[in-house]
């Protein structure tokens, strides 16, 4: 249900019935440019921005190594650069509206590159974690932007496809990144993993500057509203859509401290036959590549489903998956299976939540949303990566991960029969 205010609103084009997206017409907001030009640069760039976050897990021995402490704290990696790209997506949203999207996003990326070329450099533990905490910083403002971005430019039509493509490439490198860091050390050594992403990403910034439009639609909200105080209607009908935006931030954070946790506890606690043999980790991990492809194949079909029904029946299938990792966690083919059920279902949540915060969050509230969400995600990115400590084995992780994600379908079937029974008594 849209929000409902006492002031008039100006006539609007209809948008499609699962919310979101920008209006279906031939003069698009992409002023020109390819709808899959920006889903493609979004999406291959936001798999080095956000596989940075996960690239450390594979690297955790020789990362130990140099800077002179044991795996597990070697994990504080992950951790530290997953809290300040938590911290600083909150300020995403101000950021937006006072210098536009794209430039944020080009910046954002541009000093992550150097930043990135700095991390081999740390001598020390408390100089790694600082750098590493470093990337987090200029990374943080590239999820909750583009998905913003989309929600705001993108045709409706092709937002359910869209907001699939780029949430399964950045959800897949929980994998990717991990591949990409195992053979890239395999040849250059653990420093020259992030040496060699460096470059890449000062290339990525460059072509977000090319496709992406100037025009921001937020940031034009923004300044047209500003100057004039809120009514009382404004202010409740504000604090309702928080409310509901509650339940989705709740899920995501569920979702990526899973995401991080089982991976995490498989290189930590995994099968001898896996953590001792690099081969066999990478062709787990190479597993769940298939998995994400599917996802984005379906995503057509899947989209004519309510965002909210098609995240809760996602959500369902990730417990079932997370659930056999931690029944069969104890050989190679029980985990690769189970990863893959795991990342069939996360395939499809991330778009569902983005899509629904979308709809819930309109164009003025939707940077600041998608920015709280970003927040959630990678605050669960940092707890999930210390998760496996407190059970010490695949299988404790793997159920208890699991049951959190049952619970997230729960809370997403109960909260979506509330908000419909407030549409029907407002309407």
């Amino acid at each position: 249900m849209s929000l409902r205010t006492t002031s008039p609103r100006p006539t609007a084009p209809p948008r499609a019935a699962s919310g979101g997206g920008a209006p279906d017409c031939p003069a698009s907001s992409e002023a020109g440019q390819s709808v899959w030009r920006v889903i493609t640069g979004i999406s291959l760039l936001g798999m080095l921005v956000v596989g940075q976050l996960y690239v450390a897990i594979p690297l955790l021995p020789d990362i130990g190594r140099a800077w002179g402490v044991d795996q597990a704290s070697a994990t504080w990696a992950t951790s530290a650069y997953a809290v300040t790209y938590a911290l600083v997506s909150l300020f995403t949203g101000p950021l937006a509206r006072r210098f536009g999207t794209r430039t944020v996003l080009v910046a954002g990326v541009s000093a992550l590159a150097v930043a990135t070329a700095c991390v081999p450099l740390a001598d020390s533990f408390g100089a790694g974690l600082a750098l590493r905490a470093g990337q987090g910083v200029f990374a943080g403002v590239y999820v909750p932007l583009v998905y913003a971005y989309l929600n705001t430019h993108m045709p409706a039509s092709k937002l359910p496809t869209a907001l699939t493509i780029v949430s399964a490439c950045m959800a897949g490198t929980i994998v990717a990144g991990q591949v990409e860091s195992q053979l890239l050390a395999a040849v250059v050594g653990w420093r020259g993993t992030f040496w060699v992403t460096a470059p890449l990403l000062l290339v990525g910034a460059q072509i977000l500057r090319r496709v992406l439009a100037p025009e921001d639609p937020a940031r034009a909200k923004a300044a047209g509203a500003s100057g004039e105080p809120a009514s009382r209607a404004d202010r409740g009908a504000t604090r309702r859509m928080w409310l509901r935006l509650l339940p989705l931030y709740v899920v995501g954070l569920t979702c990526s401290s899973t995401l991080t946790a089982v991976y995490t506890s498989v290189q930590l606690y995994g099968p001898p036959s896996l953590v001792g043999d690099g081969q066999a980790m990478l062709t787990l991990r190479a597993t769940a590549i298939p998995a994400l492809v599917l996802g984005v194949l379906v995503a057509p079909l899947l989209g004519r489903i309510p965002a909210r029904k098609r995240g809760a029946g996602a959500f369902a299938v990730a417990a079932l998956g997370i659930c056999g990792a931690g029944l069969f966690g104890g050989t190679a083919a029980g985990l690769a299976g189970a990863m893959f059920v795991f990342m069939l279902g996360l395939a499809a949540i991330g778009p569902a939540v983005v899509q629904e915060i979308g709809s819930i969050s309109g164009v003025a509230h939707g940077v600041m949303a998608t920015a709280l969400y970003g927040f959630t995600l990678n605050i669960g990115g940092g707890v999930g990566a210390q998760i496996p400590l407190a059970f010490g084995e695949v299988r404790g992780v793997g159920l208890f991960m699991s049951a959190l994600l049952g619970g997230c379908v729960v809370l997403l079937v109960v909260t979506g029969r509330r908000r419909r029974r407030a549409s029907y008594v407002t309407d």
